[in-house]
């Protein structure tokens, strides 16, 4: 009995602050989109280093002079902001006053996640009111957590929110296609409980990943000792901080009571006569 207390409590913090109505009515429209080549570099630029026009500008100017290849950045600027993956933002803090900066969308950032391997860490920083982070991420690490993750911890983090967005992009496409309101609540539904269900894995796949044993392996492409010794104390202060991460663990408490109800049940069904 105590145990379900436990449980009940864990959820509760955990969903109460997740917003999954926002979230998939924040995507409900998307649609998916290849980018040409101008676009792509126009994007990762702004992703890589969001600056004003001007140095956006120059910074294309320059890959002109060094290539043969000309393409009007302006142009792919707009097409992007067309499709709804980035938008202007007004800098009147910049000493050009006035200066135009190009931000992610909600579409843009739902971009990055589903179709990019690698970005920058930065972004879970400088997005962190997003809808998207807000519903897939922050309910589960504090901010500190995720302004000071290593590559290791970052690495499972990008896998997770490309499979979540991945997912609700396919589930979301089927859902648009049914004409049953109840057929689309079902489905809705249905992609809530598989979302918590990755955020779980996620929180198994770090206790694991962390664990002594497994930190003590360290990259086979690591040769220098020094350079383990110092991997190895830099995870090591990540677990710390983890460890001292209220959402982190009351998700750790979420899956131990979980992962440990469903062992005795089977147990109880296994020693059945």
């Amino acid at each position: 009995m105590q145990s379900g207390k436990y449980l009940l409590k864990a959820y509760h913090a955990i969903t109460e602050m997740v917003d999954y109505p926002s979230y998939f009515s924040a995507i409900a429209k998307y649609q998916r989109v290849k980018l040409e080549e101008p676009e792509r570099l126009s994007f990762l630029k702004i992703i890589n280093a969001p600056e004003s026009v001007s140095k956006i500008a120059s910074y294309f100017k320059l890959k002109r002079k060094q290539t043969a290849r000309y393409y009007d950045q302006d142009a792919s600027l707009k097409i992007l902001q067309g499709i709804k993956l980035i938008d202007q933002v007004q800098d009147s803090s910049s000493f050009l006053h006035g200066a135009t900066h190009y931000n992610l969308t909600t579409w843009g950032l739902f971009y990055a996640f589903t179709n990019m391997a690698n970005y920058p860490p930065k972004l879970f920083m400088q997005y962190q009111n997003n809808v998207i982070l807000k519903t897939l991420l922050y309910p589960y690490f504090g901010v500190d957590t995720i302004k000071n993750c290593t590559s290791r911890l970052y690495s499972v983090i990008t896998q997770y929110l490309c499979e979540c967005c991945n997912m609700t992009s396919d589930k979301l496409d089927s859902i648009r296609s049914m004409s049953d309101t109840k057929d689309k609540g079902r489905y809705i539904k249905g992609l809530e409980f598989d979302l918590e269900s990755h955020a779980k894995i996620l929180g198994f796949k770090i206790a694991v990943m962390y664990n002594e044993s497994n930190l003590l392996t360290t990259n086979p492409d690591v040769i220098n000792d020094n350079a383990k010794v110092a991997l190895y104390e830099l995870e090591c202060r990540m677990k710390l901080l983890l460890s001292h991460d209220t959402r982190f663990m009351q998700l750790l408490q979420l899956i131990q009571k979980e992962f440990e109800e469903g062992y005795m049940e089977l147990t109880r069904l296994k020693n059945r006569k």
